[in-house]
């Protein structure tokens, strides 16, 4: 059920199909930095952005408090030196930052902090209760979870001053979070009734000012929170199966008729959980031990191929005993999170350059509507079931001078590629 929680675990597009290829993304020449805390034992990295800017929490001196923190080029800036417990869990390319502060006498407010001034939206919403701020778009749109009215926390969406409103979970249900959110407005989440595990939804404007939110998880699907949504309105997070059992990572479909795609997770853990998707389409999350016998695993996801990060540390090493958390990555495959360093603390970490992605010209669509690294004829009829049309700057479908149109250029850009085999 999708609780008020006080640690992140953490266009409308019709189908998975605007998944950006991903073809022969090099593993390996990645750089981790440990994330300096206020003079206290611990911090958690929970987000970046595409600037490099890193958010989270860290330990104030003799581990007195917990605080939303920012780190710039490796320098710890206390977003909440006056407050008691608080994180950051999401910052946008203008560093506008969102998390939460909480109260002296329980619960907690959603934050914005913005250049310096820290708004409190749990107030400007007139909360009745607890509230939590987990991602902003790059239009300051910020979307979470709370008590706005009586009953269980609801997911709500916040323009601006005076203008948060309750939206996002699906009608009928009793609760609900909203947990991301991409530059056009698109809303996901999960819903929930009492007592019955969360259902993964998908919100949108309606057009009129409010949003219009669907179940994305297929029935019978338990537990499926979808946590991202990336610019091409990929949608990710987790799911069970009808058939019980562990969850794991998926991509959904925005329409619960048709099935998700499963990611899988690690060997020997049984559980994985997607946390965020950057624009190519790379995922990252953790990967679970449901015996809580092995520690849980970082993992990026990328060209059909779950990774542990660990296995991207040099052999050498001496600094990090394990990555717990991938909790979110840059467009430019910088991944932000947490786990044990060698001193045995927990601590937050930033992997830069782990992957090194190059397109896959015209591998545009497989089974299922996502790239599956094969140019072949189901790209060819994707081609061509757009023919002649304006799909717009910058589709996945425009493959050869980035013009808006089908035509035999982006013909041409695929043949020449045929039967390619990428990753």
């Amino acid at each position: 059920m999708a609780g008020m929680t006080t640690q992140k675990r953490t266009g409308w597009t019709l189908s998975i199909m605007g998944m950006m290829a991903l073809c022969g993304a090099a593993m390996g020449g990645a750089t981790i930095v440990r994330l300096e805390t206020l003079g206290g034992t611990s911090s958690q990295g929970f987000g970046i952005n595409d600037n490099g800017v890193v958010v989270g929490q860290a330990a104030t001196s003799g581990d007195a408090a917990l605080h939303a923190v920012m780190w710039i080029n490796g320098v710890v800036t206390d977003l909440d030196p006056a407050g008691t417990d608080s994180a950051a869990y999401a910052v946008n390319n203008s560093d506008q930052i969102v998390g939460k502060g909480d109260r002296l006498g329980g619960g907690s407010d959603a934050m914005l902090w913005d250049g310096g001034t820290a708004t409190n939206l749990g107030i400007d919403m007139s909360a009745v209760g607890s509230s939590v701020a987990w991602d902003i778009n790059d239009n300051g749109l910020v979307v979470g979870q709370g008590s706005l009215g009586p009953g269980f926390a609801k997911g709500f969406v916040w323009s601006g001053p005076g203008a948060g409103i309750v939206a996002g979970s699906i009608p009928g249900y009793m609760g609900g979070a909203n947990y991301g959110v991409n530059n056009d407005g698109t809303v996901v989440g999960s819903s929930f009734f009492f007592g019955d595990p969360d259902d993964a939804h998908l919100a949108t404007l309606d057009g009129h000012g409010d949003y219009s939110s669907v179940q994305i998880s297929p029935a019978g699907f338990l537990f499926a929170q979808a946590r991202a949504v990336n610019n091409s309105g990929v949608i990710m997070g987790h799911s069970g199966s009808p058939m019980g059992g562990p969850w794991n990572a998926c991509i959904f479909n925005a329409d619960h008729d048709n099935t998700i795609q499963t990611l899988g997770t690690l060997p020997d853990l049984e559980t994985s959980e997607g946390f965020d998707i950057n624009d190519q389409g790379v995922m990252v999350g953790w990967a679970t031990d449901d015996d809580f016998v092995l520690d849980a695993h970082a993992w990026v996801y990328a060209d059909g191929q779950m990774t542990d990060l660990n296995t991207l540390l040099d052999p050498g090493q001496t600094d990090w005993i394990v990555l717990l958390a991938a909790e979110k990555i840059n467009n430019n495959n910088d991944i932000v999170g947490w786990g044990i360093a060698s001193d045995g603390e927990l601590a937050g970490f930033v992997m830069y350059g782990v992957l090194a992605p190059t397109p896959c010209v015209g591998d545009v669509t497989g089974p299922g509507g996502v790239p599956d690294g094969q140019v072949d004829v189901d790209d060819l009829n994707e081609i061509l079931s757009a023919w002649g049309m304006n799909v717009g700057v910058g589709s996945r479908l425009d493959l050869a001078n980035n013009d808006g149109i089908i035509d035999v250029d982006d013909l041409n850009a695929l043949l020449s590629n045929w039967n390619a085999t990428c990753g």
